[in-house]
């Protein structure tokens, strides 16, 4: 795999764009996970596990193509993979379906089956022009009406909203 590029298995999803629809289920896992991770953080880490539920509306029911959303990410002038791993280190396990937009650790993902998204995420921050980053991610959200959630900081954020966004990335 020489010109791929790689996500730690851990980033899969910890930043992820959602249809607006799912707010209010959002905001309560975010406030269920912050009360969670209150109650079992000793001073080593955690005690216990939570895992995220997927409810609502899927992605994949906004009926994105793969072809239109790679013309909106192709504005961000990134290197452009369909060659992507996962796992614990570069080349471990191939994420087939996947394709990538940025640097290793530093990149907008997105899987697919047949020619429809399914998931939208990024890993770090996309080395790219903040303002240019804050236009392509508005453009996602007007288009498709969606949410960008980071599970990371529990952050809820509406990419219809040009002023959270430019927020968000500061």
């Amino acid at each position: 795999m020489e010109h791929s590029i790689f996500y730690h298995e851990d980033d899969y999803r910890q930043v992820e764009l959602l249809p607006s629809e799912n707010f209010n289920d959002l905001i309560k896992q975010a406030e269920n996970l912050q009360d969670f991770a209150e109650q079992h953080f000793d001073a080593m880490g955690y005690t216990e596990l939570m895992v995220r539920e997927d409810k609502g509306l899927k992605l994949s029911q906004r009926g994105i193509g793969t072809k239109e959303l790679d013309s909106c990410l192709c504005e961000l002038g990134l290197e452009k993979y369909t060659e992507v791993s996962t796992g614990i280190r570069p080349g471990e396990m191939e994420s087939k379906n996947t394709m990538a937009y940025g640097q290793n650790y530093k990149a907008i993902f997105f899987d697919y089956e047949v020619d429809t998204v399914q998931d939208i995420w990024i890993a770090g921050t996309p080395d790219v022009d903040k303002t240019l980053y804050a236009e392509v991610l508005h453009k996602l959200g007007m288009k498709w009406n969606l949410l960008l959630m980071d599970w990371n900081s529990l952050e809820l954020i509406d990419l219809r909203n040009k002023a959270q966004i430019e927020k968000y990335l500061n």
